[in-house]
């Protein structure tokens, strides 16, 4: 079985979350208005995005920890949560610049401060996300991610030959079977049955994907027949599911490599690798 790495990573969240606002607070306003990746957003964006989700965090987690009901931070549902954040993420950029990385950092402590109260007892209990509850375990993997996806965001603005660093790689492969699952289960599809082997290589990370249905499961049960294999470096598996990278490109440079029965392979792929 795996052992669970969920809480050796919330050091790794404080220190990269001390990284970005060192690295933030030193842009000028030609860096703070440039484009990142994502269409129609500047590093503002991002920046206020990742902020306002400290109070999300926090919200859903320190709940999850206390036995309370979940509920959004915002608003009654997840229509009104998400305007809501939108309008004040739209009021962070609205600020001076040194002000809103005060309220980052802010945030960003009060979110710190709730992830080292986890104990093993937490790792299971779950909190509010508006596409569905997550366990603790998750929100603290989802946490990691946001930080490094929207750093690299940033940064690939800049310069698109821009990597995502190499302990946001090794930080972020211990959730990932997770959130392939999540993310199957979230999206859209067509039932279909399977039986998957995923591979990371650099950091190294092997584990299983069934699909019976319209449901996945994980496991780090690697023995017997599989319908196809999937092999990628960390960072392309990172990058594939959240639409920072193009399957079809990632096959040609060879960073993506999927064996067996690619029909059947396929089917996985269109639902797990989103296009932004």
């Amino acid at each position: 079985m795996w052992r669970d790495e969920s809480l050796a990573r919330v050091p790794l969240v404080k220190s990269e979350t001390e990284r970005l606002s060192s690295l933030w607070r030193g842009f000028g306003e030609e860096e703070w208005n440039r484009e990142t990746f994502c269409p129609g957003w500047t590093a503002a964006h991002a920046i206020s995005h990742v902020t306002t989700g400290g109070d999300f965090y926090g919200n859903s987690i320190r709940r999850a920890i206390d036995g309370l009901p979940s509920e959004p931070p915002y608003g009654k549902d997840s229509k009104e949560f998400w305007a809501i954040r939108k309008v004040k993420g739209d009021e962070l950029m609205a600020l001076p610049r040194g002000e809103m990385m005060d309220i980052f950092d802010f945030s960003a402590a009060k979110l710190q401060i709730e992830l080292e109260r986890i104990t093993d007892g937490d790792l299971d209990k779950l909190g509010y996300h508006p596409r569905g509850l997550n366990d603790i375990k998750a929100w603290i993997g989802m946490r990691l991610v946001e930080l490094v996806v929207h750093d690299w965001d940033v940064r690939r603005g800049l310069d698109t030959d821009s990597r995502v660093t190499p302990q946001g790689v090794e930080g972020m492969i211990v959730f990932m079977p997770g959130f392939v699952v999540r993310l199957f289960n979230l999206r859209d599809k067509q039932p279909f049955a399977g039986r998957f082997h995923f591979r990371s290589a650099g950091p190294d990370l092997e584990w299983t994907l069934e699909v019976d249905g319209e449901k996945a499961a994980a496991s780090p049960e690697i023995s017997g027949e599989y319908q196809a294999t999937i092999e990628a470096d960390g960072e392309a598996h990172l990058l594939l599911p959240y639409g920072r990278l193009n399957r079809d490109e990632a096959e040609a440079e060879d960073r993506l490599r999927v064996e067996g029965d690619l029909s059947l392979a396929d089917k996985l792929l269109e639902i797990v690798y989103t296009k932004y």
